[in-house]
């Protein structure tokens, strides 16, 4: 009788290629940017995540777990060429321009890691690795729950990391957490450790589509949810909402339908609550100027656009690195922020912005999941900020396994010494598994 054919799994693996593996690395680097985004460099208002990344980007690179995407790079190099020669033209031309080296340096250095991809990247892994990540969501999730109810058992908020860690070593300039309506003695949940609600919302709401994604269990997907509600922000709501819409137009919301009740009840449990107000009217604000939707959407561009047309050379080549968020601090306008757009076109012009956005727009491009790339992308692009944190979960999410490798079928045993192409098959079925 002969043998039955062998199936390739992760115990198959010889182990120097499982520390290889992209699920580690990924999630691994995902955590570190959660733990670690409130730490600064000394001296310097600028997340050690931005060094971290570049020295995963470097071990992973050393390691044979990243090769370098050619065309992205020459992206990037373009990019970081064209806006950096913006400046001459600037001081030459622009009336008191704004010119600010860090602010420049560190985009470019932010968007860094999208020059590289990883080498597996079959549907097998890439399924394996949302999972990892949705599971070390499960931890942010419970710690945002431990916020809340902290205060609801009577304990006064207080931002613990300040406590402990020197403001020589935190990153300032950013709402920590704060009432979840005014005059409220109930704070926003960024479970200490964020940088703001908005960033654990937006990095649990990742987590969350990670998880319908890979058809966690329905507990799982219901302690994401309830994370998610805690922030009381509307980050990871955005992106979640965005995906389930995607999922209606293309006609596969019904794979969802075991979620459905439960989340539901969730919900329904949720708007009986005193944190359900702040959502409730977030539903209702999109008239009012000074929003919580409005200052990200709307209301920069409308600040921004006397400036930015004030001199018609400004809109060719910008007004300087840094020159909006100088603008935006002087309106001192709580709550105000510079969604990525507004931002290059500002301060690079069309010229230099034109460059930054097309390399932004590669993140996107050619994802496994394009559904969720584009609900990752219309977040970034209209509703958040370039922070070093959100880039970070783009990149690791979308533009590193893109671009997206079909799973090759095989027939026949496959050895533990494979390539992961012909892996790929075998790990699809691995992840359908469990």
């Amino acid at each position: 009788m002969s043998k039955p054919p062998v199936t390739a799994t992760s115990t198959d693996v010889p182990a120097e290629d499982r520390t290889r593996d992209p699920a580690v690395w990924v999630t691994a680097l995902y955590v570190i940017t959660f733990l670690f985004q409130r730490i600064s460099l000394p001296s310097i208002s600028i997340p050690v995540t931005v060094p971290i990344a570049l020295i995963w980007l470097g071990a992973a690179w050393l390691r044979g777990v990243v090769t370098i995407d050619p065309r992205r790079l020459l992206i990037w190099l373009a990019a970081a060429g064209i806006s950096g020669a913006m400046v001459l033209p600037q001081l030459l031309l622009v009336p008191s321009p704004y010119v600010s080296f860090n602010s420049w340096a560190l985009w470019i250095v932010i968007w860094l890691p999208l020059v590289v991809r990883l080498r597996d990247r079959s549907r097998g892994e890439y399924l394996r690795t949302l999972r990892a990540v949705a599971h070390a969501g499960l931890g942010m999730a419970a710690l945002s729950l431990l916020f809340i109810v902290m205060q609801l058992l009577g304990v006064r908020y207080v931002d613990w990391l300040a406590e402990f860690v020197p403001d020589v070593l935190l990153v300032q300039d950013y709402i920590i957490s704060y009432p979840i309506v005014y005059g409220s003695p109930l704070y926003k949940s960024n479970a200490w450790l964020a940088l703001e609600p908005s960033f654990l919302s937006f990095m649990i709401g990742a987590c969350v589509v990670a998880a319908l994604i890979t058809r966690l269990s329905v507990p799982k997907v219901l302690l994401l949810m309830a994370g998610l509600l805690s922030t009381v922000a509307g980050s990871g709501f955005a992106l979640l909402g965005g995906y389930l819409i995607g999922l209606i137009v293309v006609r596969r919301i019904a794979t969802l339908r075991k979620y459905a009740v439960p989340v539901a009840l969730l919900i329904a449990g949720f708007a009986t609550t005193a944190f359900a107000e702040s959502i409730i009217r977030r539903l209702s604000e999109p008239g009012d100027s000074r929003s919580s939707t409005a200052l990200r959407a709307t209301e920069p561009y409308v600040q921004l656009w006397p400036h930015w047309i004030s001199d018609p050379v400004s809109i060719l080549i910008g007004q300087g690195a840094g020159s909006s968020a100088d603008i935006v601090r002087n309106l001192a306008i709580d709550g105000l922020l510079v969604p990525s757009v507004a931002k290059v076109l500002f301060d690079y012009g069309l010229l230099g912005g034109g460059a930054l956005i097309i390399l932004m727009i590669f993140t996107y491009l050619r994802s496994p999941e394009p559904l969720f790339a584009l609900t990752m992308a219309v977040s970034m692009f209209v509703l958040q900020s370039a922070a070093p944190p959100l880039v970070i979960c783009s990149v690791m999410l979308l533009s590193l396994w893109s671009p997206a490798v079909r799973p090759v079928m095989r027939v026949g045993p496959v050895t533990a010494g494979a390539p992961p192409e012909r892996r790929s098959a075998d790990s699809m079925a691995k992840v359908g598994a469990l």
